[in-house]
């Protein structure tokens, strides 16, 4: 589903923020406010999807993103939260042993909340009288557990974008920043607000600001991250109960949010191709992956 936006220009500028991959971090998300509310003052803001899981505050993230009313695409996680205990699960992700934190979060998640992840769409185009439009995606068109990153192929990436006629896209899912022009259109990721994957474990989102020129009027990025109290946040992986039910993969999550490194990430591409034994046995699991990766040994290669 895509939805097509059409925001209201409360000033002769304008100015517009996205937010990506929040993943439950309340901390990140308010040290993010305060920088909007107090700096910025956006005449809108949009979501990029992944609001949810991995960190403890999923209700509360939720909350505020409710009552502060901006629209977002779906996220992977997203997806997969709202399909738990349904007949729409599909493996492995049927498979709680193998995934503690998406469960935990669906266990802990309000009903309310779950209906409205269901109900956010795949894509959605920004589009303003003057202005070049703008679609969002999570990831990939159709893909949202496939991002675009700095290094990707740019005759691939054009070929899966063929089909879009907006010149800029926005997207999340790589918890990486970018800005990259591929085939004549300009492609931008904000990075994570929650959980950056750039060895920088600040709050990263972004502003764009429509500027004028000859050429007509144009998108200019720019990029911003704000620390916040990490501590509050690895004590609440504690205080939670989020630790003590997901273990040593909540840890890892627990060290993307204090390092900025993909520990996780890295982890479930490492184990898909582990033999039945190991995936069956995830602090195990953990363990051997530990021996062997980490920053500068990632077995994304």
């Amino acid at each position: 589903m895509t939805a097509r936006l059409r925001p209201q220009v409360r000033h002769s500028r304008l100015r517009l923020a996205f937010l990506g991959d929040i993943h439950g971090n309340l901390p990140a998300l308010e040290a993010v406010l305060a920088h909007l509310d107090r700096t910025q003052s956006p005449d809108a803001v949009y979501l990029l999807g992944d609001l949810v899981n991995r960190c403890p505050w999923n209700n509360e993230v939720m909350d505020v993103l409710t009552d502060r009313g901006w629209p977002s695409v779906s996220g992977n996680h997203d997806l997969i939260i709202t399909r738990l205990h349904t007949p729409a699960i599909r493996p492995p992700f049927d498979e709680r042993s193998r995934f503690p934190v998406m469960y935990w979060t669906w266990d802990h998640l309000r009903p309310e909340h779950i209906a409205s992840l269901h109900e956010l769409p795949a894509e959605m185009t920004i589009a303003l009288d003057g202005t070049p439009p703008i679609r969002l995606l999570h990831g990939l068109p159709s893909n949202p557990f496939v991002g675009v990153y700095p290094e990707s192929d740019a005759a691939e990436i054009a070929q899966k974008f063929a089909g879009y006629t907006e010149p800029v896209i926005i997207g999340g899912h790589t918890h990486r920043p970018l800005d990259r022009v591929i085939a004549g259109r300009h492609f931008l990721n904000p990075s994570s607000v929650g959980l950056p994957y750039n060895k920088d474990p600040r709050a990263q989102y972004l502003i764009l600001d429509l500027l004028p020129s000859a050429d007509g009027p144009s998108w200019q990025p720019t990029f911003h991250r704000l620390d916040y109290d990490r501590q509050r946040v690895a004590d609440a992986f504690r205080t939670s109960g989020l630790l003590t039910e997901a273990g040593p993969l909540a840890q890892l999550y627990l060290r993307t949010v204090l390092n900025g490194e993909p520990w996780a990430s890295d982890f479930g591409y490492w184990l898909k191709d582990q033999p039945a034994a190991v995936r069956a046995d995830i602090a195990g699991a953990v363990e051997a992956y530990l021996r062997v990766h980490g920053p500068g040994r990632w077995a994304f290669g």
